[in-house]
């Protein structure tokens, strides 16, 4: 129960600093724009590094539970295993325009290892959580949009 609760407290911590990261950098994409690019980053990534992940651990959604009310953000998730994680996924990452943003010996007590990284164009965030053995559960994110009707999904 007590490392439920540290990681609770860990991803809470995580999304205040990608989300105040997020803030501050220049051009703002449309939700479109931003919502097909971590697709295809996430594709690059799960391509790159070889990350195994079958059909039922991975999603692609559209939610707005923390956004405020009228804006929506894309999600992605996916859970499997890297021979190389994080070490790959993060240096795939970097190559693709990321930057780290949250050390993981900041955050370390008794939690899993966890990497943010965020792409300054972009406003794009993923987080890279370390799990048992060679699995590995990477969520991008976009930051909350105020969508056009027609695009909702």
């Amino acid at each position: 129960m007590r490392l439920a609760g540290r990681s609770v407290m860990m991803s809470a911590v995580l999304i205040c600093v990608a989300v105040a990261a997020a803030c501050t950098s220049g051009r703002q994409f449309s939700f479109e724009e931003a919502a097909r690019q971590l697709t295809a980053d996430t594709d690059t990534l799960l391509t790159s590094a070889a990350l195994r992940v079958a059909p039922d651990h991975r999603s692609d959604e559209t939610e707005d539970r923390s956004c405020v009310p009228g804006q929506v953000r894309r999600l992605v998730r996916a859970e499997g295993e890297a021979a190389d994680a994080p070490d790959g996924l993060l240096d795939t990452l970097q190559d693709m325009g990321y930057d780290r943003i949250v050390e993981d010996l900041d955050l370390r007590d008794e939690s899993p290892e966890v990497s943010v990284v965020r792409n300054p164009l972009t406003n794009l965030t993923f987080e890279l959580t370390v799990l048992d053995g060679p699995n590995v559960r990477i969520v991008g994110r976009t930051t909350c949009y105020v969508p056009r009707e027609d695009a909702r999904s």
